[in-house]
């Protein structure tokens, strides 16, 4: 005996046929949402609005947005969302964290006194203001950054992971374009705004710490991806 009543005209939310089925048509505009704290951060550096401001409006753009697309799809097309989102985010912190590991290891070997992590505690002062005690400025600078790193791999997840269908050369090749597609971007706007004096220790260190991020990305999305997707169609 069928769950659902076909004589209740309520939708049975449950059944996988009830809904939109967006298919891949929607990984585009997924990707961009897991964009939203660069936004904010760019609308920060180019337009001057309050990093917090910023975060507060595309969090709620993303969350809305997002709600939208799962109340609108199938059950399937839910569970797809949210699996990808889920280890893209994963795979971006886990990213991050080895990015962080090889930045600290890479200016150990370099002899200058430029601090690669300097950017955590101007993060942190735009969210708390730079008044407050400087473990809370670190902890709230420290968070942002390892936000910035876990949505980025959900964009990454989105645009080129493929369900984790992908060979390990095209986990590798996509993830380092991904990884220097950011570090571009760093380089176009972090100089000028936290006025670096070691210009080259910068560039080297952050170019390899971005190429560490997305090879670990590309290859652990593939991997996480496989698994919580499986059974996919």
């Amino acid at each position: 005996m069928p769950d659902h009543d076909p004589s209740d005209p309520r939708p049975d939310e449950d059944d996988p046929g009830v809904g939109i089925d967006f298919g891949r048509r929607l990984r585009p505009i997924l990707a961009l949402g897991g964009l939203f704290s660069g936004v904010a951060l760019l609308l920060y550096l180019l337009a001057g609005v309050s990093l917090n401001l910023a975060l507060l409006v595309t969090s709620l753009v993303l969350v809305g947005a997002l709600v939208v697309v799962l109340r609108l799809s199938t059950a399937a097309g839910r569970r797809w969302v949210l699996l990808t989102a889920f280890g893209g985010l994963a795979s971006g912190l886990v990213a991050t964290i080895a990015y962080d590991v090889a930045k600290t290891a890479l200016s150990q070997l370099d002899p200058s006194p430029y601090d690669p992590f300097h950017a955590i505690a101007v993060f942190g002062e735009l969210i708390l203001g730079s008044q407050a005690d400087a473990t809370p400025i670190v902890v709230a600078g420290a968070a942002f950054h390892l936000l910035n790193g876990s949505s980025f791999g959900v964009a990454y997840a989105f645009l080129f992971a493929r369900d984790g269908r992908i060979t390990v050369r095209r986990a590798l090749a996509t993830g380092i374009t991904w990884g220097l597609f950011l570090e571009t971007f760093q380089l176009t706007l972090y100089p000028g705004w936290l006025d670096i004096r070691f210009y080259q220790e910068f560039v080297t260190i952050s170019a390899l710490g971005h190429v560490v991020y997305g090879a670990t990305l590309g290859l652990l999305a593939r991997i996480v991806l496989q698994r919580l997707l499986a059974e996919r169609d």
